[in-house]
């Protein structure tokens, strides 16, 4: 099975790597950074912005 992982290099994500490829399945790891190995994928969402505005209106009482 082809697997994609986000957080590989985390505690839980180094483990599942680990464990997914002793079990045959072929893994990709998500990285925020320049990829620097063939098992690597860049992914770098936008951060979010936010577009809510609160505007406050004062009515008489």
């Amino acid at each position: 099975m082809r697997v994609l992982v986000a957080g590989a290099s985390g505690l839980i994500g180094t483990e599942l790597v680990r464990t997914l490829r002793a079990e045959g399945h072929e893994v990709r790891r998500l990285v925020r950074r320049r990829p620097s190995a063939p098992d690597e994928v860049n992914w770098a969402p936008r951060r979010a912005r936010s577009t809510c505005r609160l505007s406050a209106t004062s009515t008489p009482s």
